[in-house]
């Protein structure tokens, strides 16, 4: 499978800009303060990661070769398509230039990911970035394969953006289906494949293993696993259908989320703003509810801080939204459900990422348990923690969570709700006092780390070359996990930033 990264938009979007702060370690204060020369042709560089990387930066000026002639035959094996717009362009010309790639995409390359830049983000106000949110995931609700990021470089976007890129490679680094996390993506993919099948239409094997972005393998393996319980019906091999069976299963699981819901409950979690100035907890808070979205308990470090941060950004501004946190476990429900369908054992390790939220999904036998944490948290760190407490827990109080269940009575539990908060402020004081002593590494970290290595670019005149090759090692060490190589680093920064003050 191809390992090719190709940036794409209209002039001045700041392709390269991106290119050069992300994929090649140069000073996004620099580039800010010095306008980059537009790209000519087409610029490519490897990233030598655990396997290589091609990146590959098209002109914004010669976009009509690249869209309309011979020369779009680049976009052949193409893993990932990163279309960047100036935030301030119009949406109609954003919209059409959007339709122009998945166009071509489909034609030439229909198992790449399209990822929508909004880049600079610090120049528009947070109404303008929800309403843009909006109306591009609106009018594209029936594509699949497509993200939408608001990016920019100045220092307190640059952890986001940041992470945005690390997905992107992690994505690329991916081949085997058997070492794919389940993320939250695939399953949207999955359900929103569902719909035409619900309403006796028929899809062939290769328009399904193109919509669900997947190995040949893996989608032959969830094909054998649906025939064999009489869910999907396959005609010689090659189209499939739902049968009666699956017809009632699926429209049970899907009943109460249409494509236009999957969108809405994507934007209030996944829209992403402008972040929180204020410093927030690690571990907000969490949901424990059965494997029909019932909520048994909720756990608040302090009430009504789960609300807050879901709802601050989207009431801004005098704007109501209407939310109902009941959503989350029906939702988590539903993938749940449609996840064994597909022989997918649990649920744990999907992640829902926002800017102000994460949400950090662990099943077990009856119960789903939905952690909101800040979206720097590095949860593998304290898993087994976490799974611990809870099936101790589970255990404590095996009567009370089988009356709810019989009853429906959840205040049965509704103890909970303030007894466990003292471990959740203890899970925060052990997280915290892990990061303290460096014995793991977040994205706080990583982010402290950055802005080190940038003062030094800023203040020395020496090493440069050093520096950004450092910031490289930095970001392959993130994705490949490598908390020794990550400590090296830091070492080192330390050791460069104690040479300039002496």
């Amino acid at each position: 499978m191809s390992k090719k990264i190709i940036f794409i938009g209209p002039p001045g979007a700041g392709k390269t800009t991106l290119k050069k702060v992300f994929f090649e370690g140069e000073s996004p204060t620099k580039l800010i303060e010095y306008a980059l020369k537009p790209t000519h042709g087409y610029e490519s560089s490897i990233l030598k990661l655990s396997k290589n990387v091609g990146v590959f930066d098209l002109a914004g000026q010669e976009n009509k070769l690249w869209l309309e002639t011979e020369k779009k035959s680049i976009f052949y094996d193409t893993k990932v398509i990163l279309i960047v717009f100036d935030i301030m362009t119009s949406i109609d010309n954003i919209l059409d230039f959007i339709r122009k790639i998945i166009k071509i995409r489909d034609n030439l390359t229909p198992s790449s990911i399209i990822y929508i830049f909004l880049h600079k983000i610090d120049l528009v106000s947070k109404k303008k970035i929800r309403e843009l949110n909006s109306k591009i995931k609106f009018a594209l609700i029936k594509e699949t394969q497509i993200n939408v990021v608001f990016t920019s470089i100045k220092k307190e976007y640059f952890t986001q953006t940041y992470s945005f890129f690390i997905d992107i490679l992690k994505s690329c680094l991916l081949d085997e289906y058997y070492r794919e996390k389940i993320d939250f993506n695939f399953i949207k993919e999955a359900i929103r494949l569902l719909y035409p099948l619900d309403q006796e239409q028929v899809i062939s094997k290769k328009d399904l293993q193109v919509k669900l972005n997947r190995s040949e393998e893996f989608v032959n393996d969830l094909i054998e696993h649906l025939v064999r319980n009489d869910h999907i019906y396959e005609k010689d091999k090659k189209e499939i259908s739902l049968t009666e069976k699956g017809k009632k299963h699926f429209n049970e699981i899907l009943k109460n989320f249409s494509l236009e819901e999957i969108v809405k409950f994507e934007e209030n979690f996944q829209l992403t703003e402008i972040p929180s100035k204020e410093k927030s907890p690690s571990f907000i808070g969490y949901f424990i509810s059965d494997k029909y979205g019932i909520n048994f308990v909720i756990v608040e470090l302090y009430d009504g801080i789960i609300d807050f941060y879901i709802k601050k950004d989207i009431e801004a501004e005098n704007e109501k939204v209407p939310f109902d946190l009941d959503l989350v476990s029906c939702f988590v429900s539903a993938l749940d459900t449609f996840s064994m369908e597909i022989n997918i054992q649990d649920l744990s390790g999907v992640v829902f990422k926002g800017a102000n939220l994460k949400l950090q999904i662990f099943s077990f036998d009856k119960y789903n348990v939905t952690f909101f944490t800040n979206p720097y948290v590095n949860i593998d760190s304290i898993e087994n923690k976490i799974r611990d407490y809870f099936n101790s827990l589970f255990i404590k109080y095996n009567k009370e969570f089988n009356m709810v269940s019989q009853t429906g009575d959840t205040n049965i539990l509704f103890h909970l709700s303030k007894t466990e908060r003292q471990w959740l402020v203890e899970l925060n004081k052990s997280y915290d006092l892990l990061l303290k002593n460096l014995e793991f590494y977040d994205l706080a970290n990583i982010k402290t780390l950055n802005n080190q290595l940038e003062e030094l670019y800023v203040q020395v005149s020496e090493n440069l070359e050093k520096i950004r090759q450092l910031k490289m090692n930095l970001m392959k060490a993130v994705l490949e996990d490598n908390f020794e190589e990550i400590t090296l680093i830091d070492n080192e920064v330390q050791n460069m930033q104690l040479d300039f003050k002496s």
